[in-house]
């Protein structure tokens, strides 16, 4: 309904439902027509059921402004349907209000006839009085929704695809999908997830222990890897003590040779300057110490011949 002559009087947008109703009404609208001033109702249908809707006859009662009846549609039909299961169907059709004081209206599903043959029929003309709505995944399971992914991942299922709480009641369940199923189904039929799989999969209870039991573990593993660090940098310290030692070691043997060298170098120094002091003393003052002797050796013999003479 965008078109714009279109003037909305009321909308319902929740989802409503009673027991063993093989439909559910999703949303209501009632709306004027401003370029021809008709007054007229929309609403939008699920069909619930396994087989495929054919046709579907309904009332439609009329409220005024402080919700008193004004007039009841009887024998409405919506016919020539081909609807399976969770198809949407209905809100393009109008059904016309013929008195333009209406301010809100009620439907009331009176019969649904399926591809079989079968049909189905409200008798006591219950009324859509279940609100069926689902809180958020994500809001019911907190910091616990990480579990519930890995549970879905280990699974082989998508858990992005799962955004609601799942609820389980006698007559119906909610998958995380948002899909009506039967109690009796087994499967989401939207999605394909097992009922009591889902069950298990979002208990709180055993998330939260779940969230408990890997903190726990994420602790150990935490303490394991810092003991590890702590030996891998005590293997590093005395690593790095090692090589600074073997190094030293090196170093000293290398301040070893060195002096060694420079000793030999003294040494042989010491030698040549001994053997050319030997050489000199040999060569030059050993000889000039023996014509001294020689010659003082002459000239004390020397008087004595003379005084033999005389």
């Amino acid at each position: 309904m965008a078109e714009d002559n279109i003037k909305l009087i009321e909308t319902q947008n929740d989802t409503m439902w009673f027991a063993g109703s093989p439909l559910m009404i999703c949303a209501v609208q009632l709306a004027l027509d401003v370029k021809t001033g008709d007054v007229f109702t929309s609403a939008k249908f699920r069909n619930l059921s396994p087989k495929r809707l054919k046709s579907i006859r309904f009332d439609v009662i009329c409220y005024d402004a402080v919700r008193q009846p004004i007039e009841r549609l009887t024998g409405l039909e919506f016919q020539d349907l081909d609807e399976e299961r969770n198809a949407l169907f209905g809100f393009q059709r109008r059904i016309e209000i013929p008195d333009i004081n209406t301010r809100n209206v009620e439907y009331v599903l009176k019969q649904a006839m399926f591809e079989d043959g079968t049909v189905w029929k409200n008798d006591d003309d219950r009324r859509f009085d279940t609100r069926i709505e689902q809180q958020s995944i994500y809001s019911v399971q907190g910091d616990c929704n990480k579990q519930f992914l890995d549970i879905c991942a280990r699974s082989g299922i998508n858990g992005m695809n799962l955004v609601l709480q799942p609820e389980f009641n006698e007559e119906y369940w909610l998958c995380g999908c948002g899909a009506f199923n039967w109690h009796d189904e087994e499967k989401c039929s939207e999605c394909k997830a097992n009922r009591e799989w889902l069950k298990k999969a979002t208990d709180l209870d055993l998330l939260r222990q779940k969230k408990t039991l890997q903190e726990q573990q994420s602790e150990q593993v935490q303490a394991q890897v810092a003991s590890m660090n702590a030996q891998v940098d005590k293997s590093a310290e005395k690593a790095e003590f090692e090589q600074r030692k073997v190094q030293l070691q090196q170093e000293q043997k290398k301040e070893k040779r060195r002096m060694t060298r420079k000793r030999l170098r003294l040494i042989g120094a010491l030698l040549v300057i001994g053997a050319l002091l030997a050489y000199l003393l040999m060569t030059f003052v050993f000889p000039h110490f023996l014509d001294d002797g020689k010659k003082q050796s002459a000239d004390a013999v020397s008087p004595v011949s003379n005084q033999s003479v005389s």
